[in-house]
């Protein structure tokens, strides 16, 4: 590659890594900073796609076949080589489940747990890690990875002990529930250290790149278009443009609850809304049960209305995932949503003279 082109691909990254910082401030507080930067890159993807293929131009991206054609375990590709348009790559990860004792991913869950491309993962995403890892061994004396060479792998030690060198210099050491080799999960980039094993039948667990990115791509687009479909079928939002939709999707956060939780409690402030992912949750007035919820139905919309107290307790039951955003994210995101409801006046009659009277806001008109 030329100095020339290394310098423009410098220039790009440059340009890139500072369009995402100033959304990143336009949009704070964000309630995960990992998927908000892996919406960054995909959105700019799709765009780059899309481009593309309106110019009728060929490139790489537009040209390769489906990557499910592909060894996603055996292949070594650069970074400007990897299409990540999550319906083309991505190969549905029970087919590629490497098996595992309950012990062992355990053990592996505990490994990376605080590592920060891992700690933000909701637990789809962390069980398709764990099962998409590959069991890998190193005699004694073997070179897991070396230093200056290009690597695609990030390792987790299941059993032995491994010595880090750099410039033939020992600097640390990793043995049973250690890690290493992170950088790989992100960008192609020289080896910074040699690893060495230092015991026989050394065991470890690796993940490359290709199929962590495929993990989280996948589960964003698949969230995004259930999260869409959730909001399309909310009243009090019907009159969200497609692109509206599309940014309360995207700052949606999961939230998950136990058998028994409350979710919300009657007379308690209410800030933000719920719409269920998965699991059931049955609601209360006064103590009395007056209500079963289950997969895509919401609750606790009228904090976005206003700031009074909720009108029921609502509780889990049995495992429940909502996803779920508060009044500041989507006022930021979108201003007051009692302005987009009068975009349709229809709806907004039919909306606001289904209220409680008690939860109408303040010289709000009902006809």
């Amino acid at each position: 590659m030329s100095e020339s082109t290394l310098a423009e691909d410098e220039q790009e990254l440059q340009h890139l890594i500072a369009e995402l910082q100033e959304q990143y401030h336009r949009s704070v507080p964000v309630d995960n900073v990992v998927q908000f930067c892996v919406n960054f890159f995909y959105n700019k993807l799709q765009q780059q796609q899309q481009q593309q293929h309106d110019s009728d131009t060929e490139s790489t991206l537009s040209s390769l076949p489906p990557m499910s054609t592909y060894n996603l375990q055996d292949r070594r590709v650069s970074v400007s080589a990897e299409s990540m348009t999550p319906s083309r790559a991505f190969m549905p990860f029970s087919s590629n489940k490497k098996p595992k004792t309950r012990e062992q991913c355990e053990r592996i869950r505990a490994s990376v747990a605080d590592h920060f491309l891992f700690r933000d993962l909701d637990e789809e995403q962390y069980r398709d890690v764990i099962d998409a890892m590959v069991e890998k061994r190193a005699n004694k004396d073997e070179r897991v990875i070396e230093q200056g060479a290009v690597g695609d792998y990030f390792y987790i030690v299941e059993q032995g002990h491994l010595d880090c060198y750099i410039q033939d210099r020992k600097i640390t050491h990793y043995t049973a529930g250690g890690s290493f080799g992170e950088l790989a999960l992100m960008y192609n980039a020289p080896r910074a250290a040699t690893i060495v094993a230092t015991t026989h039948d050394t065991v470890l667990w690796a993940l490359d790149r290709i199929t962590f990115r495929t993990i989280l791509m996948e589960n964003t687009s698949r969230r995004r278009r259930l999260y869409e479909s959730f909001l399309r079928d909310m009243p009090l939002l019907r009159s969200l443009e497609p692109y509206e939709r599309h940014k309360i999707a995207d700052a949606l956060e999961s939230v998950s609850f136990q058998d028994g939780d409350k979710v919300l409690v009657q007379g308690d402030v209410g800030d933000r809304f719920y719409m269920i992912e998965e699991g059931e949750a049955l609601v209360y007035q006064d103590n009395k049960k007056i209500n079963r919820l289950g997969r895509a139905a919401y609750f606790g919309e009228l904090a976005l209305l206003n700031d009074g107290p909720r009108t029921a307790t609502v509780v889990a039951h049995g495992p429940l995932k909502c996803a779920t955003l508060g009044k500041k994210a989507f006022n930021r995101l979108l201003g007051p949503v009692l302005d987009i409801l009068k975009r349709n006046s229809q709806n907004y009659i039919e909306v606001i003279s289904s209220l409680p009277s008690a939860s109408i806001p303040r010289n709000i008109p009902l006809h």
